[in-house]
């Protein structure tokens, strides 16, 4: 599952290739902890940044996380945000001799 997040307008960032409005936001699954409990990295690798939030007992609730802490700019106030379930790819070979 993955964040996705639309800005009202492309902005430039450090990142190749110019002005982006859509970033796509990934929960990075190798946990962390510290006194305050277990946290993950969230990060996005168009946006060229990573961030740190609880670990929520279900993959979506961790990005509702991403999704406050993202909010919470100017630009996060004005961005839409939607959950995407990445669809399982699995490739078939079959061999003919």
């Amino acid at each position: 599952m993955l964040l996705r997040q639309t800005l009202p307008y492309p902005i430039d960032g450090y990142w190749d290739g110019g002005k982006k409005q859509v970033f796509e936001w990934t929960v990075d699954n190798k946990e962390n902890r510290d006194s305050r409990g277990i946290y993950v990295r969230v990060g996005s690798w168009i946006a060229n940044h990573w961030f740190y939030v609880a670990k929520g007992k279900t993959e979506k609730l961790t990005l509702s996380y991403a999704k406050y802490h993202l909010s919470q700019t100017a630009l996060g106030k004005q961005s839409k945000f939607e959950y995407i379930q990445e669809e399982e790819q699995s490739e078939s070979v079959s061999i003919s001799l």
